[in-house]
Formats: C-alpha cells, structure tokens, sequence
C-alpha cells in the first residue's frame, strides 16, 4: 500500500522518457500534465473529454472546432484503443507544436487517414479540408475542398492510384511545401 505512486506523481523514468521523446522540459511537461488531469482525473481521454481541452486550447467557436477535434483526436490516439493517455497526448502535442515538417506530416497523414488503413482516399481528404475550411471560417466557393483535393492529389498521388501512402504524401508535401498550409492544421 505504501509503494503505490500517487496518480498526480510521475515515475522519473516516465518523465525522463517524455524529455527525450518531445524535446520538452521537464517543468513545462510536468505543467501540462497538471492540465491535462485538470480536464481528465482518470488520465485517459476519450473524445468527449478531449473535445472539451481541446475547446480550452481555442479561440474559434465550438461549431468550428468539433470536427477538426475528432480528426486530431483520432491523430493523436495512436494505439487506436479510444482513447488518448497522457503520454500520447503531450507526444503529439509536442511534434505537431515543435517537431520537424516530417514529424508533423506524419501526424498529418495520422489525421487524415481516419479509417487507419495506411493509405488516405480522397473522401478521407475532403472531409478534413472541409473541417479545416469551417475552423478557419474560408469561404468553400472560392477553391471547392473537392477542387483542393483534386489538385493536391495531382501533384503527390505519383502512382495515379487515388489513393496516398504515407510515403507518397510526406515526400510529395515535402517537394511541394506551400501544400503544408493548404493540408495542414498545425501549421502557425
């Protein structure tokens, strides 16, 4: 009974991992996680919970922001078990915050390939341009999100197969970097 660590303690070697993972610092990781058991005593997240820290970390108005949180949910919720613990979320939050462009694509890819499936369609793509053109409050009549995808596809689908693996969306945003902020929600 008292070996037990209390839940709002971390084990150094759990901390010790988060620095070397995120790159972050201790006393701003210890700070988030002071967040996130504000918003979740159990330390698992599930989409509902996000949702609401997910709004708390936003300026656009629910209606806005609910969507694109379900596809950033579903980014960050890597073990795809429903819901998203402490580790997976400071994870995320730190390359799509701080990490290089092709650690942040691949949670881009994560993002759009809801079904998980190792590839993204583009009805996968549509509906996260979607969401990110409500978030961003831009008129879909001047560039259609189906225009946007087709246009994105044309350049990076290199195998004309409608579909995009990971490696062929990475490499082809990486060869076309003004496509990072037509595609990506964690751009600044």
């Amino acid at each position: 009974m008292g070996n037990k660590i209390p839940k709002n303690r971390f084990d150094q070697s759990v901390v010790d991992k988060l620095i070397e993972d995120t790159g972050l610092e201790r006393e701003v990781i210890i700070a988030w996680r002071k967040q996130f058991l504000l918003a979740c005593p159990s330390g698992k997240m599930n989409r509902k919970d996000f949702f609401k820290f997910y709004r708390s970390l936003r300026v656009e108005s629910d209606e806005k922001v609910k969507e694109i949180a379900n596809f950033v949910f579903t980014a960050f919720d890597r073990d795809s078990n429903g819901k998203i613990d402490f580790t997976e979320f400071l994870c995320g939050y730190a390359i799509t915050s701080l990490g290089t462009m092709r650690q942040k694509l691949d949670y881009v890819f994560a993002l759009y390939d809801k079904d998980k499936n190792n590839s993204i369609d583009r009805k996968e793509m549509i509906k996260v341009i979607s969401a990110m053109y409500d978030l961003l409050g831009k008129p879909k009549k001047d560039y259609p999100p189906e225009r946007c995808v087709d246009d994105v596809f044309s350049l990076i689908d290199v195998n004309n197969d409608h579909s995009l693996t990971k490696d062929e969306f990475i490499d082809g945003v990486l060869k076309n970097p003004y496509l990072s902020d037509i595609i990506s929600p964690f751009n600044e």
